[in-house]
């Protein structure tokens, strides 16, 4: 499910995708989830609407707040 949203420059906290995994999942189900970004970013090699800087830190925050949410699962 997509957790950070590519397009908006303000960078997610691990603690806002933990949150979203963990909503999901009540719904969901833990073994049914996966994490990803709502589109992807920049899919074209022209397309500078997101700096790579910020790409990079809303990744990292998505792979945190997985880890997160993973802990708080029992995961």
């Amino acid at each position: 499910m997509g957790v950070v949203d590519p397009v908006d420059p303000r960078v997610e906290t691990a603690e806002e995708v933990r949150d979203r995994v963990l909503e999901a999942a009540e719904r969901l189900g833990a073994g049914s989830l996966g994490t990803t970004d709502d589109c992807g970013f920049a899919p074209f090699g022209d397309d500078t609407s997101t700096a790579r800087e910020v790409a990079f830190a809303k990744i990292q925050a998505r792979v945190e707040g997985t880890r997160l949410a993973s802990r708080a699962l029992g995961l």
